[in-house]
């Protein structure tokens, strides 16, 4: 099995689809806009694949009390755990279908730590080989308290993007940009908003069996309720090993800006994170 050929279109679905909004929020720990693993490990779309991902990441954030106090720093643990189906729908349309529960733990503010469970489903067509793909999600979530055991947001999102790559180098390298629109319709209405992305990247097989990407997306943010607007910076990278046929390991780190109109919700943080994929 020819690494170099699987990963990359993996790679290029990771960093587009997984690099952008993810859920962000106006009046909560804004640490759940970050649990975005940087993507799943999809081999290829000429056969329906199924894949579990474990991961689990540390963090750290400026702004944790969301105060406006960049003082008020703190450490997060963030363990998700997902399972996936990817099956082509003919020659150009293929569907991906995953559930997530994930969670942030926070260490010092215990009482703003969380659960959540989301859904994403997303239809995609490409006209050929080397075309641009265009595609469209749909995506329910909604997180509870893990000390109160109450609601605090939910929401389904709606995104349409274009995405596309380029391989060099003799098929090892890949380089890739994308963008896309996505509008989050919330409970509470002052989490709805509105979100756009682009995403600039470049994949490389280092090793037969070890590939590394790295990406700079930028995002801009209407909360449409709200009167909040946000402008974030993200750079982020990752290794992928694949030890055995069907199983992989991911290790990442990213680096967020997010600068907004309400001083709350302005704040930077850093993450690192280690994942496994099971995919068959």
């Amino acid at each position: 099995m020819k690494t170099r050929i699987l990963f990359f279109p993996a790679l290029l679905s990771a960093g587009l689809l997984q690099a952008g909004d993810g859920k962000s929020f106006s009046h909560s720990a804004q640490s759940r806009q970050e649990i975005e693993d940087i993507g799943e490990i999809s081999e290829t779309k000429t056969n329906s694949k199924w894949r579990v991902n474990l991961s689990s990441r540390g963090q750290y954030t400026s702004n944790a009390a969301l105060s406006g106090n960049h003082g008020s720093d703190d450490f997060l643990f963030l363990p998700t755990f997902e399972v996936g189906y990817h099956t082509p729908l003919g020659e150009h349309f293929s569907f991906d279908l995953s559930a997530k529960i994930e969670s942030a733990i926070f260490g010092d503010r215990s009482d703003r730590s969380f659960v959540g469970y989301s859904a994403l489903a997303t239809l995609d067509y490409t006209y050929k080989p080397g075309a641009p793909r265009a595609y469209v999600t749909v995506e329910p979530y909604r997180y509870d308290s893990f000390e109160s055991g109450q609601l605090e947001t939910q929401a389904v999102g709606f995104t349409g993007g274009l995405d596309w790559g380029r391989g060099f180098n003799a098929g090892r390298s890949l380089f890739f940009v994308g963008s896309s629109y996505s509008y989050y319709l919330a409970d509470p209405s002052i989490d709805s908003r509105a979100s756009v992305r682009a995403v600039v990247g470049l994949a490389h097989q280092i090793r037969s069996k070890l590939t590394g990407q790295a990406y700079y997306a930028y995002q801009y943010t209407d909360y449409t309720d709200f009167g909040r607007y946000d402008n974030r910076n993200v750079l982020a990278g990752n290794l992928i090993y694949q030890f055995r046929e069907h199983f992989f390991g991911t290790m990442s780190t990213t680096w967020v800006n997010n600068d907004s109109s309400q001083t709350h919700g302005s704040y930077q943080s850093v993450g690192v994170g280690l994942g496994l994929t099971v995919q068959y």
